[in-house]
């Protein structure tokens, strides 16, 4: 199996629980003329839709703003946060249900001194904080809603994608509580964010 090959629209258009644990120990991929920027999937959160108060597409909103997470699986959904801040998702599910996982956690794996230089810090061996949020995986591959918010990963020309990664036989997933959506009520309590444990 070639770890780095690209993962298909088939692998995210299934069901979003199976998807975002499955996206662990894969990789995440951005090709550059400078070389390319790896990071290995180690923390994700699923949300699961009109039925899902944390979900933007909750009770069917569609807006301009939520209007991506309708589109075909596969498709980035990229968002602002705090008017300056960008967070990446991934719409699951076949083509008009509205969910999505979201990338929370990277650990860094190639193109380190890219991320670095994207990030406009300096850090020394302790790399691996480079890319442990959201937004700081967003800053360190440049990604943002203007060039990638519903433009499709599987796409043969997409220079952002998922790929294979190494198979983890072991795989220990933590599950826990997603972060920041007290707004959810019940669904708050939900154990919809999937961590590695291992296996990095």
């Amino acid at each position: 199996m070639n770890e780095f090959k690209r993962l298909s629209t088939g692998f995210f258009s299934r069901d979003t629980v199976k998807v975002g644990k499955d996206l662990l120990g894969r990789y995440l991929i951005k090709e550059t003329n400078k070389g390319n920027i790896i990071g290995k999937i180690i923390e994700v959160e699923a949300y699961l839709g009109t039925n899902d108060k944390a979900c933007h597409a909750y009770n069917y909103k569609k807006t301009e703003k939520t209007k991506t997470m309708y589109m075909k699986p596969g498709t980035f959904y990229v968002y602002y946060i705090y008017g300056m801040y960008f967070c990446l998702n991934i719409i699951t599910e076949p083509e008009g249900v509205p969910c999505a996982i979201f990338i929370r956690e990277l650990f860094p794996i190639e193109g380190i001194e890219l991320m670095k230089e994207n990030r406009k810090v300096k850090i020394g061996r302790n790399y691996k904080n480079l890319i442990d949020g959201p937004s700081k995986l967003c800053m360190a591959f440049n990604i943002t809603k203007e060039k990638y918010n519903g433009k499709h990963s599987c796409a043969e020309n997409s220079k952002l994608y998922f790929a294979q990664g190494k198979i983890i036989e072991d795989k220990t997933i933590s599950l826990s509580k997603r972060i920041g959506i007290n707004y959810a009520e019940d669904d708050k309590d939900r154990l919809l964010r999937f961590t590695l444990e291992q296996g990095l």
